[in-house]
């Protein structure tokens, strides 16, 4: 989903890559969940995870978002966009029966300038949400 370009200010410098993540981002009933993590030597440099949850639970950002004085993002209003990652909580009509997506990205931007991390999280994520909600058949 992600190319490899959009990816580079992520990944740091070294030897060894290893990705961990599914074929695709379909998510339903029996599959929930979806988690893809990338390492460099070792160490993980990028988690991108979705989530199917049953439509209106309480949303609780938690105190480690909090605490980086996190943004809404423009498109979407149930989101904390903050310096290292971003978290959207989209409704989902369905069919069948209605659902929540929860989508997640967590990074390390150290090749990334301080005033040029938030609009990079907010780039993933806008496509991260146009795919899932397409694969999770969340409407457009």
């Amino acid at each position: 989903m992600f190319t490899p370009a959009e990816l580079a200010p992520f990944m740091g410098a070294g030897d060894e890559v290893r990705v961990d993540s599914p074929g695709d981002l379909r998510l339903t009933a029996g599959r929930a969940k979806l988690l893809c993590n990338i390492e460099v030597d070792g160490r993980s440099r990028f988690t991108a995870s979705a989530q199917r949850r049953p439509q209106g639970q309480e949303v609780s950002w938690g105190s480690e978002v909090e605490k980086h004085h996190p943004e809404v993002l423009p498109y979407a209003e149930n989101s904390r966009l903050w310096d290292s990652g971003v978290m959207v909580v989209l409704g989902c009509p369905g069919p069948p029966e209605a659902f929540d997506l929860m989508l997640f990205i967590d990074a390390v931007p150290d090749e990334l300038k301080q005033e040029e991390r938030r609009p990079a999280f907010a780039a993933l994520m806008k496509k991260f949400m146009e795919s899932t909600r397409q694969q999770a058949g969340c409407g457009p």
